[in-house]
């Protein structure tokens, strides 16, 4: 059974910048278009670190032996039952903050599943992600190569799917992203987009 809301990640450790004005925007749009989603500020919570002891290869369900011990398993529950996912990440030196990179590290129980053909994750349709990257630095050629691949073959292993991202360049001071009309307009246009796509699945 499906979550009942898709569910945006704003994912900064800053409460208030760019990247959670992007998830706003994001959540603005799906409103816009008759939907609504629920907001996880990751970046306020805490989860273990994976060990790389590889116990979820012969646990049950390839759980992760932390599963009980913090909040991280039902993020992953929330990523395989949603009709969509949006993550919304400042980039720190080419890549993802820490707290992000920590749950997707976590996620490789979700490897160990897939691998494995687990039903668990071979009984999951196929859904989309969505994704807004915001770099304070103005230019680099692969700029946000690193976050982007990260983030695409984490949510394969949960049969979601990376759309093409919009990255946004040169968002440095708070103020930047809602002081720039036009990637506001994306952000919206892209929710909106995105609920109406999941409709579209539905039927």
């Amino acid at each position: 059974m499906m979550h009942q809301l898709p569910v945006i990640f704003a994912c900064s450790h800053q409460r208030g910048g760019n990247s959670d004005h992007a998830a706003v925007l994001f959540r603005e749009g799906m409103r816009k278009a008759g939907g609504d989603a629920e907001t996880v500020m990751l970046g306020d919570l805490d989860f273990n670190h994976c060990t790389g002891c590889l116990k979820c290869r012969k646990t049950e369900n390839h759980r992760c032996m932390f599963a009980k011990k913090d909040g991280a398993q039902v993020l992953f529950e929330k990523i395989m039952h949603a009709p969509f996912t949006f993550f919304s990440s400042p980039i720190y030196f080419y890549h993802l903050p820490s707290r992000l990179k920590t749950f997707i590290d976590r996620g490789q129980w979700g490897f160990e599943a897939m691998n494995a053909s687990s039903e668990l994750i071979t009984s999951l349709p196929e859904r989309p992600a969505y994704a807004c990257l915001v770099a304070g630095r103005p230019k680099g050629e692969n700029l946000f190569e690193g976050g982007l691949l990260t983030l695409k073959f984490f949510l394969r292993f949960f049969k979601a799917d990376l759309q093409p991202a919009l990255t946004f360049r040169g968002i440095d001071n708070p103020q930047d992203l809602k002081n720039d009309p036009d990637k506001c307009r994306q952000l919206i246009t892209a929710g909106a987009e995105a609920w109406q796509r999941s409709l579209t699945h539905e039927r």
